[in-house]
């Protein structure tokens, strides 16, 4: 998840920024913008606040975000494509992890046999 956070409360920019800290990208490289105003932007946005069409009302928890933020990424198509490369992604190193394993335990057990 790369995110911008840009809001116009100062408080909800920070809380976002803390809560969000290892998510952080500028615009350029950011998949989503967070604001607590309807902007255009070419970034898909993420709105939070009090109206009807915000994607997380206030007040909310960290944990109300982490799982608005999921919800978010998979039911956005713009967004779908980004999740599917993380998986692959993460599946590819799963299965680099268990191969390499599985080597380093034969080594091993061939060096053990050989002492």
């Amino acid at each position: 998840m790369k995110v911008m956070v840009k809001c116009l409360s100062p408080l909800l920019q920070k809380t976002l920024e803390i809560y969000l800290k290892d998510h952080l990208y500028d615009i350029e490289l950011a998949d989503v913008l967070i604001t607590d105003a309807k902007v255009l932007s070419e970034k898909v946005v993420f709105l939070i606040g009090s109206d009807k069409d915000a994607d997380l009302g206030i007040p909310f928890t960290k944990e109300e975000l982490f799982s608005a933020l999921d919800h978010f990424y998979r039911s956005n198509p713009r967004l779908l494509h980004i999740l599917n490369t993380k998986e692959t992604l993460e599946h590819m190193i799963e299965k680099l992890n268990k191969k390499h394993h599985e080597k380093i335990i034969r080594l091993i057990r061939s060096y053990r046999e050989k002492a």
